[in-house]
């Protein structure tokens, strides 16, 4: 079984030409892949309307807006909502479904993520935001998560989960936790979504130069001993870093991602205009 598992590895990588290197990270990344293709169910199933979609999200977003435990109410939150809903409107001007899309932030430093719910929401976290260099960057974000909704990846891991706990369709439409949707999708949807969230912040005009800085910051971070932090960046990694832990053992490995859109750039021959100046709204 050794020798098999082997050799069907070797077909794999020479097949889909995979060129990411080994270390801790990819077999994290493995790890956490293998994990979300078990609880996948090898049923097909009725792909929800729209009006079932949007309504099951809105009251998730309801539910899990509730139990935060942050004042969303200042002005400062409010205008970072506002300023994410104009980035993420216009990111979402070429998706394939029309929807309602709403952006939410979530004021925690120590949230470095962001996820997406069925029908139309997408939450992103203020740590997140402090690791972005520019506006580009947090287009290709936001695109990111408006395809797992797009692409319908947030409405399959809701059927998935909704089948394998035996939740009755009607009865228990809105009983399971927004967690599931923050654990990241598996390595072809999370790199799916990374190459259509890409193009759609292109297509609004947009410079994908912006998600490679992100990643290279991801890449860095990867890197760097937060033991002894040296500036605030690597502060406030320290003090993120179960969650910036979480959200590596979601997503494929940052090499890997860069290959990808770096291929996209090329093979699609797009220009890289000016970046534009990320608006941060620091706290007084």
């Amino acid at each position: 079984m050794i020798l098999l598992t082997g050799i069907l590895a070797i077909v794999r990588v020479q097949r889909q030409h995979i060129t990411t290197k080994p270390s801790p990270q990819a077999l994290l990344s493995a790890a956490a892949d293998a994990q979300h293709e078990l609880v996948r169910i090898p049923t097909h199933f009725d792909l929800m309307s729209d009006s079932d979609e949007i309504a099951l999200g809105n009251t998730l977003a309801a539910n899990y807006s509730s139990e935060l435990d942050t004042i969303k109410d200042s002005a400062r939150n409010k205008a970072i909502e506002q300023y994410l809903r104009t980035v993420g409107l216009r990111a979402a001007t070429h998706t394939r479904r029309t929807l309602p899309w709403r952006f939410h932030y979530i004021p925690d430093d120590h949230f470095i993520n962001a996820f997406a719910l069925p029908g139309g929401h997408v939450f992103v976290g203020a740590g997140l935001l402090t690791l972005m260099h520019s506006e580009d960057a947090l287009a290709a974000v936001l695109g990111h998560e408006i395809e797992h909704i797009d692409l319908r990846h947030c409405a399959d891991r809701y059927q998935t989960e909704a089948h394998l706990r035996h939740l009755d369709p009607t009865g228990g439409l809105f009983s399971l936790p927004v967690d599931i949707f923050m654990a990241g999708y598996s390595k072809d949807q999370e790199l799916e979504a990374d190459r259509d969230g890409t193009t759609l912040a292109v297509e609004a005009g947009y410079s994908s130069q912006g998600i490679l800085q992100l990643f290279a910051e991801f890449a860095r971070l990867e890197r760097t001993d937060v033991a002894s932090p040296t500036n605030p960046l690597d502060e406030a990694a320290h003090l993120s870093l179960a969650t910036l832990g979480g959200y590596f053992r979601s997503h494929p490995p940052v090499t890997e991602r860069t290959e990808q859109i770096a291929h996209l750039i090329a093979s699609n021959h797009w220009q890289s205009p000016p970046l534009v100046a990320l608006r941060l709204f620091r706290s007084p």
